[in-house]
Parts: C-alpha cells; sequence; structure tokens
C-alpha cells in the first residue's frame, strides 16, 4: 500500500510540472496596442481585425504597460501612419507609411504589427526608418483616449521583458509636414463704392497653398485678375464705370480645417479705371486703379480636389475718382469700395 501511494504521489506531481509550462504559456497575455487615428481612418477594432491570425493583440487599456503605438493622422491629400515599439536597447523603431488613402496605410501598418507579433520571423521588429532616443512610459495614462496618447514604450509580448527605470514620459507629438497645393478657381460677385450703384465683379485666379511650409505652413498666396463693370445714374443720365487689373492676395493662416475653414486676407489691386458716356456729353476719362484692402474667405470641400468659396472684403482705393461732364462735378467714388463673391476651385494633381 505505501508503495502505491508514494508512486501515486510521485505521478501527480510530474504530470503537474509537464503541464506548467503549457498553462503558463496559454495564460500569457496578448500585446496592448495604443491606437490613434483620425475620423476618417478605420477604427480600433477595424484596424485588429485586419491582422491575420487575431486574436494575437488587444487594444490597450487605462494604466495598461504599453507595447505598441499605431498613429495614424491625414492631412490634405496625403495620409502618415507610424509604428511604434519599444527595443531592448531603450529605444523607438519606427515605421512610417505615406499614402493617398488611409485604408492603405492602415493595412500596410496592420501587415508589420502582424509580422513584429510573430515570433517566428526574425525581422519581428519593424524596421527603423527613422530611429530616435525617447523618454518612454510603460503604462497608458489613466485617463485615456483615442484621441491623445502618450509617448509609448512598446515591447515584444511574450520573449521581452519588460524594460524597468525608464524616466519619466516626454510626449513627442508626430508632426507631417504639408505639402505645396496649386488651385486654379473663378469667382463671381458684386463691387460697391466706384459707381452709384453695385457694379457686378468677376475674377479668376491661382492659388499657391503652404508655399513657405519651413517658415509658415497655413501660408497661402493668390494671384488674380479682376473685372467690374456698371454704371451710374448722373445728371445727364446713365455713366458706364469699369474696372480692370490684378490682384496679389496673402493669407498668413487659416481657421479651421482644410475641409472646411476661414482665411483672414490681405490684398493689393492695381489696374486701371474709368468712366464714359454714349449720349456725347463729354464724359470720358480713365484713371490709374491702386487699393489695399483686407477680407475673409470662407471654403469648403466638396471632394478632396473640389471645393466652393465664398468671400467679402473691403478695398481703400488710392485715387478717388471724379467724374465730370465738361466742367460739372457729377459724382466721386466712395472713400472704400466693398465687395462680395462665390466662387469654385480645383486642385491641380
Amino acid at each position: 500500500m505505501c508503495g502505491r501511494g508514494l508512486f501515486a504521489g510521485v505521478s501527480l506531481l510530474l504530470a503537474l510540472a509537464a503541464r506548467s509550462p503549457a498553462a503558463s504559456a496559454q495564460q500569457a497575455r496578448t500585446p496592448a496596442v495604443w491606437y490613434r487615428a483620425a475620423a476618417e481612418c478605420p477604427l480600433g477594432p477595424d484596424f485588429l481585425a485586419k491582422i491575420e491570425g487575431t486574436p494575437r493583440a488587444h487594444l490597450a487599456l487605462a494604466g495598461e504597460h504599453i507595447d505598441f503605438v499605431v498613429t495614424l493622422l491625414t492631412s490634405g491629400d496625403e495620409t502618415v501612419g507610424r509604428l511604434e515599439r519599444q527595443t531592448n536597447g531603450g529605444t523607438v523603431a519606427i515605421r512610417e507609411l505615406r499614402d493617398a488613402t488611409c485604408e492603405r496605410v492602415a493595412d500596410g501598418l496592420a501587415l508589420s504589427l502582424g509580422l513584429a507579433l510573430d515570433p517566428t520571423q526574425p525581422s519581428a521588429a519593424p524596421d527603423a526608418d527613422a530611429q530616435a532616443p525617447t523618454n518612454a512610459a510603460p503604462t497608458a495614462p489613466a485617463a485615456a483616449s483615442v484621441e491623445t496618447a502618450p509617448a509609448a514604450a512598446p515591447e515584444s509580448s511574450a520573449q521581452t521583458p519588460p524594460v524597468v527605470g525608464l524616466p519619466p514620459a516626454i510626449e513627442q507629438p508626430v508632426k507631417v509636414k504639408k505639402r505645396r497645393a496649386w488651385w486654379l478657381g473663378v469667382d463671381a460677385g458684386l463691387l460697391s463704392g466706384p459707381a452709384t450703384r453695385p457694379m457686378p465683379r468677376g475674377t479668376a485666379f491661382v492659388d499657391l497653398e503652404h508655399a513657405l511650409p519651413t517658415l509658415a505652413d497655413d501660408l497661402s498666396l493668390r494671384l488674380a485678375v479682376v473685372g467690374a463693370l456698371g454704371s451710374s445714374k448722373t445728371e445727364i443720365g446713365a455713366v458706364q464705370r469699369w474696372v480692370l487689373g490684378g490682384r496679389i492676395e496673402v493669407s498668413p493662416w487659416r481657421l479651421g480645417s482644410e475641409r472646411l475653414g476661414v482665411r483672414p486676407c490681405l490684398a493689393f489691386e492695381l489696374g486701371a479705371t474709368g468712366a464714359s458716356s454714349s449720349k456725347g456729353s463729354g464724359v470720358n476719362d480713365r484713371s490709374l486703379w491702386a487699393a489695399p484692402g483686407a477680407g475673409l474667405r470662407l471654403s469648403g470641400g466638396l471632394l478632396p480636389r473640389l471645393r466652393l468659396e465664398a468671400g467679402a472684403g473691403a478695398l481703400l482705393p488710392l485715387l478717388r475718382e471724379q467724374i465730370f461732364a465738361g466742367s460739372r462735378a457729377l459724382y466721386q467714388d466712395a472713400i472704400l469700395a466693398f465687395y462680395g463673391s462665390f466662387g469654385v476651385s480645383f486642385g491641380l494633381p
């Protein structure tokens, strides 16, 4: 009986010892992924679903250790994606992808993350397109959201021990350099001031956005041809009035987004203006049109390369034209000229 009891006890101990590694492997946690993305990009669960063999990772919870950070940001017609992971040396390895659509960037990052999660691959960690030391935090903050995330201290799920002894996190936001963009457009509206009643006014323009990305990233330059034609009621009847010239417009910044935003603008128009009458009254005059001004321009994107806009502003004519019929004064231009317009523009590839 003693021999049988001893044999049963030894057998039980051997069975528990053999089962322990398998149970530990089953209980090994899946890597935590901190995911942040623009509104037009896939949601966190949809991104993880792109990884083959899911579930091999999960979205990080508040206060949980972070293994990987995935960032998807959009700027104009480009999406920039980054996958970050903590290496044994305490640096963050970064893989960066760029494409016109957020969906394709998300597919590429999901493929890279899948390779990083596969312990059988020799290149499990993402190649460092750009490597830089980071003061990374090993856990997520207590109040977490998909819009803001700390600089991460990711690591492999089962093979790499947690990195300890790192200093407090210093947040390093991802900055996307915007590319120059050309737009062609036309608008139409009214101009008041040179005549006694509003004159129809139109412009044809070309825009250069992000003109100086290293100095002022949102700077916009616009060159336009502007013209207005109308008439004024006078003592001798209707007098035709016209304005024709060039316009340069500078907008140093934008309030809002690229899809819907307002731009304050400074402008200067230079050209010629004139008045004439068909009744032989002697009214036939031309003079210089020079007018600095300021205004606001609202633009809204319908498609990636099509948008509508509306503008309004004031001009200060440096020369106030006075209209005469012979020696008789008929009227003089107003001190300020006001304009309003609606237009459409098309982005060049």
